[in-house]
C-alpha cells in the first residue's frame, strides 16, 4: 500500500520499516472539536498520549493541537487515537510539515 492521506488519517499507513527512512520530525497541527463541557477532560487525554501540545482552546469546544512524531505512520495512529477519544466530535489536520535534519 502506498502512503495516501486516507491511509495516514485512518492509521493504515505502512509500517516505518516498509517505507524509506527519512530523517527528521513530522509536525502536524490539528483542530479538535469536543463537547464544551468536556473540553478539559479531552485536553488531558490528548496530552497523556505524549508528543502533543495544546496551543489554544476556545470554551465553545475547540482545541488547537500540535503533534510531533518520527514518522507519518505514528502521526496517523495518533490522529486516529485522538479522533476516537470520548467526547471528541472531530479531529482535522490543518497543517503538516517535515523538519528534516541535515547531517
Amino acid at each position: 500500500m502506498r502512503l495516501t492521506r486516507r491511509a495516514l488519517i485512518s492509521g493504515r499507513a505502512e509500517p516505518a520499516h516498509a517505507m524509506p527512512a527519512q530523517p527528521g520530525v513530522e509536525i502536524v497541527s490539528l483542530l479538535v472539536s469536543a463537547w464544551p463541557e468536556c473540553l478539559a477532560t479531552v485536553a488531558e487525554a490528548i496530552l497523556a498520549l505524549g508528543h502533543a501540545e495544546i496551543y489554544a482552546h476556545d470554551p465553545k469546544g475547540k482545541l488547537v493541537v500540535v503533534l510531533e512524531e518520527d514518522s507519518t505512520a505514528a502521526i496517523g495512529a495518533k490522529i486516529t487515537a485522538i479522533s476516537g477519544l470520548p467526547h471528541v466530535l472531530s479531529a482535522v489536520m490543518v497543517f503538516h510539515a517535515t523538519d528534516a535534519t541535515v547531517a
